[in-house]
């Protein structure tokens, strides 16, 4: 009696194991699936992302712009006064 029991219960878990296997199995075949799709699909957005780091990496490898002059007048009363000049 108790033999068959332990191997009802073996026999039980096998079968619970095989159910578990055979589900992930499913799973692992709609992601092999489905993954080429996907990765097919982000080509374009990649494409992008390359661009714009290219441009980003080109604006910081260029030498900045220098500002025009400025300067500030204080013998005007009231609000400070800035006066713009070109750099020759």
């Amino acid at each position: 009696m108790l033999s068959t029991f332990t191997n009802d219960a073996a026999a039980t878990g096998m079968n619970a194991l095989m159910i578990a296997a055979a589900i992930f199995a499913l799973i692992l075949t709609v992601l092999w699936i489905l993954v080429p799709f996907a990765v097919f699909g982000i080509k374009s957005l990649l494409r992008q992302l390359i661009a714009e780091q290219r441009r980003t990496n080109d604006l910081l490898t260029t030498p900045p712009v220098a500002p025009a002059a400025t300067t500030v007048r204080t013998d005007v009363p009231g609000e400070p006064v800035y006066v713009r000049r070109a750099v020759p």
